[in-house]
């Protein structure tokens, strides 16, 4: 066990973890947070950030409008053209069909003598 223990460390196996420990302990921490952007300037940042989302959110709502006007406009196009379907078929109905017309050629034509 501990030859295979030494040959690993010595291989360079057990090293990588070791000397990730090891750059971890070692390495530079990065500037704080807070000392980069003071509250001051984290918050006029997050006041554009809110101001932007505001404007974006106002766009939003009124391309929302738009499309529900246009949805209401096509709504009442569409309960338009229906009601002009329902007519021209009522109409369509009481219209002699094209058999009786055909029949009463055949008898006028007969009544003149042709």
């Amino acid at each position: 066990m501990r030859r295979t223990l030494t040959a690993l460390v010595l291989t360079g196996v057990l090293a990588l973890p070791i000397g990730a420990l090891a750059e971890d302990i070692c390495a530079t921490k990065p500037e704080a947070e807070s000392k980069k952007n003071p509250l001051p300037v984290k918050y006029q940042k997050l006041k554009a950030e809110n101001e932007k989302l505001k404007a974006e959110l106002q766009n939003c709502l009124a391309e929302k409008e738009r499309v529900k006007a246009s949805i209401a406009q096509l709504e009442s196009q569409i309960n338009a053209l229906l009601s002009e379907k329902a007519q021209l078929e009522m109409k369509l109905r009481s219209l002699p069909s094209k058999e009786e017309l055909l029949a009463k050629i055949r008898e006028l034509e007969n009544r003149v003598g042709r």
